[in-house]
């Protein structure tokens, strides 16, 4: 009966959104667009200072420092996709229909956490293949020893659609807590571009950074990071899944609540 319930939330995400939503037109599109374009004009500039014989000397990037842009955009689009799904249903009093037609809340917001999950996953594979076959094509000179096959590259496939995975969670945890599209973007914008680098500034604020989750995801991913956490890149996988988890779980416990 709970799958049930969780398949009829997916198939009505799906339902919801289809057609010319913002999902498909904006969303989706940018989360592949604009990581790679932010990469491939990096590497198109490398490649041409690395270009200017004896003027300038540019080191060669491995691919441990390939796909950075796609771990803080594209897992970023994805929680604000499923942010966005989770509190649009706030608008027109459409939350009302979903209680009245659902009375267990929890499954609803499972349904939504896989639909935007999996789309964010497949997502953010069709990105790092974008930009790891494609950068050393960009720029032989500066690029030219990153690979989509080589161990880092591997780990990258599954670590990064998992985070964005559980990205997904995090984000229809905000939406049903801040219950407005708006604000539960601003919230997530926020946070992964403001706060996390404001930290820095505070008393112990390079200590309090090595916990922030999006530094944390970038080590578990296996990329160069600036700071280092203070465990290895699997339990820092573990970690920022966790703390995504918590966010679902908490909207769960607030739903459940709050409509008894």
């Amino acid at each position: 009966m709970n799958a049930a319930l969780v398949t009829r939330g997916v198939r009505a995400e799906l339902v919801r959104t289809g057609g010319r939503s913002r999902l498909w037109l904006v969303l989706v599109p940018a989360a592949v667009a604009v990581p790679a374009v932010i990469t491939f004009v990096i590497a198109w500039v490398a490649e041409a200072f690395a270009r200017i014989p004896g003027q300038i000397s540019v080191l060669e990037v491995p691919t441990s420092n390939a796909a950075y842009w796609v771990i803080t955009i594209t897992t970023v689009v994805v929680a604000l996709a499923a942010a966005d799904g989770q509190a649009s249903e706030n608008r027109w009093s459409a939350g009302e229909y979903v209680r009245l037609t659902a009375p267990r809340q929890w499954p609803v917001l499972v349904g939504r956490w896989l639909f935007y999950g999996v789309l964010g996953a497949v997502v953010t594979v069709v990105a790092l293949l974008v930009v790891l076959v494609f950068l050393p094509v960009v720029s032989p000179h500066v690029y030219g020893s990153v690979s989509a096959t080589d161990p880092v590259a591997l780990r990258l496939l599954w670590t990064v659609p998992l985070l964005s995975f559980f990205a997904a969670g995090a984000g229809i945890g905000v939406g049903a807590l801040v219950r407005s599209p708006l604000a539960a973007a601003a919230v997530i914008l926020l946070w992964v571009y403001a706060f996390e680098s404001a930290a820095g500034y505070l008393p112990s604020g390079a200590f309090l950074q090595r916990y922030m989750p999006v530094l944390n995801g970038v080590f578990a991913t296996g990329q160069d990071a600036v700071l280092t956490p203070p465990w290895g890149p699997n339990i820092a996988l573990l970690y920022v899944i966790s703390l995504f988890t918590a966010i679902f779980a908490i909207a769960v416990v607030e739903r459940t609540v709050r409509h008894g």
